[in-house]
């Protein structure tokens, strides 16, 4: 029996990749039971790094792999998104990421499960839960704004150029800056006009989507010529997004006085 454990042990930490985070969910659907797992952590061949998530002894792990272990594991949507998603896609190449402030979102109802909030990852986790698309929207697929990337050793899903720039003017006035979303649309002369009307037919924000055609009809963008407004959605009625601000009279919309562009 003890020959039998061990050959069990010997499998699973040889087919356990450096760096990356086991969840107690997937250790359990492997066939290590709670009493296993206590062995091992006793024996000091692996360690917790809070409840229901560990490492092998000595192991060092990066939030990223905290990331991959949630959408691979455990099935969660919480992805890299918004403002550190466009840093990520290499669009605000003025934005210097450098690991400080991590922007993690979910377009469902979720929770970061208490070992990721609570180690210390040496960035700070700003998670948040946006219910900006339409829930049919499945998770990870590149036709709806994610992509795949590689980051710290780890895969996770973020979203793309597309997703995250929506994800980012949303957070338009109050924590996100309406000269740095112009200044970033300026460079986004290459998002892929499908994946762009997709999303704003699926969005869920008039606000966010007024915003974003205020922005990216002033940087007249090939890609902006192909999108059909018509299946838009826009609602009606003027919105205040910024206060005491001068109005966009085609997407009925607010902008600051002093950004305000001549045509307006």
């Amino acid at each position: 029996m003890g020959i039998v454990k061990k050959s069990k042990l010997n499998q699973l930490l040889r087919n356990w990749p450096d760096g990356k985070i086991k969840s107690s969910v997937w250790l359990n659907a492997e066939g290590y039971g709670a009493n296993l797992i206590q062995k091992y952590k006793s024996n000091n061949w692996i360690e917790a790094i809070g409840t229901g998530a560990f490492k092998k002894a000595g192991d060092e792990v990066t939030w990223a792999s905290a990331l991959e272990c949630l959408q691979r594991q455990l099935k969660s949507e919480v992805h890299v998104g918004g403002k550190s998603a466009i840093e990520f896609t290499g669009v605000a190449q003025y934005l210097k990421m450098k690991e400080t402030n991590v922007v993690l979102l979910s377009n469902k109802k979720e929770a970061l499960p208490a070992w990721m909030k609570k180690h210390n990852w040496n960035v700070n986790l700003d998670f948040k839960v946006k219910n900006l698309f339409n829930s049919n929207l499945s998770f990870g697929e590149k036709s709806n704004g994610f992509l795949t990337i590689e980051a710290d050793k780890a895969t996770i899903i973020v979203s793309s150029q597309e997703r995250a720039y929506l994800e980012y003017i949303d957070e338009l006035p109050k924590s996100a800056s309406y000269t740095e979303a112009k200044e970033i649309m300026e460079n986004m002369i290459s998002l892929r006009p499908s994946v762009v009307q997709h999303l704003l037919e699926n969005c869920t924000s008039l606000k966010v989507k007024r915003l974003f055609l205020h922005f990216a009809e002033k940087q007249n963008h090939p890609w902006f010529k192909k999108l059909n407004l018509e299946k838009i959605d826009l609602g009606s009625g003027k919105r205040v997004v910024f206060e005491n601000g001068v109005l966009d009279k085609k997407y009925n919309i607010t902008v600051p006085k002093y950004e305000s562009y001549e045509e307006l």
